[in-house]
């Protein structure tokens, strides 16, 4: 394979699995971010309409946190609700998180494979100097790359947020699990629709710092680049 090809090929790779890299690493910071959960609560006023002590709250949450990491087997935990005794979720709120957690480890998989790729094509670059590599052009595309489908993501659910957060459920469930009931499963009160937004916004918030990062960190070696040259 000629190698202006094979760079080419290596190129257009990284430039595309880049943003789905920080994409899922933002995913997982706020997803596992335990004070992120505390602030959300306490924002829609969650304990007091769940008539449970936020401490209890938060240690339900813990375990659920837990058995997305695949550090728990099951959700199988009764709480204090209301003053009884009772178990946390619904047997409907433990089918779909099954589900879930699927996703989860799935997006873990592949977010790991992308970075042992970019380290992969990273060494290749660095040791085989007959193939050229402009690292300031590869940040710069890879960062608009990155931005241009999150803008288009950003505008579509602020038009219409629920329209697109059944869609999205609609692409990744097989299943109508996650059409909950608030009447009898907890999991769709503990995370109303607006903590889902919240959630949203606070990824791309993650995701578009990154990317600006990146943008200057091109912009640094692009003038560099040109001091060198012009010398």
């Amino acid at each position: 394979m000629p190698k202006k090809i094979f760079r080419s090929m290596l190129y257009i790779v990284s430039v595309l699995v880049l943003p789905l890299l920080i994409l899922l690493t933002s995913m997982e910071l706020i997803t596992f971010n335990v004070n992120y959960y505390k602030a959300e609560y306490e924002k829609h006023d969650i304990s007091k309409k769940l008539s449970i002590e936020e401490s209890d709250l938060m240690d339900s949450t813990v375990k659920l946190l837990d058995y997305l990491r695949d550090d728990r087997k099951d959700l199988d935990f009764k709480t204090k609700i209301d003053g009884k005794e009772q178990d946390f979720f619904s047997s409907r709120d433990k089918m779909h998180m099954v589900d879930v957690k699927n996703l989860f480890i799935i997006g873990r998989i592949i977010r790991n494979v992308i970075f042992i790729v970019l380290l992969l094509i990273s060494a290749i670059f660095i040791y085989n100097k007959n193939i050229r590599f402009d690292i300031g052009n590869f940040l710069l595309t890879s960062s608009i790359v990155g931005v241009l489908p999150i803008v288009i993501l950003v505008i579509l659910i602020n038009i219409d947020f629920y329209k697109y957060f059944t869609i999205f459920h609609e692409i990744f469930f097989t299943n109508d699990l996650w059409l909950l009931d608030p009447n009898a499963d907890r999991l769709v009160n503990i995370f109303p629709e607006s903590f889902f937004f919240d959630t949203a916004i606070k990824i791309i918030m993650y995701y578009l710092i990154v990317q600006l990062v990146l943008f200057i960190l091109s912009m640094v070696f692009k003038y560099f680049k040109k001091q060198v040259n012009a010398r």
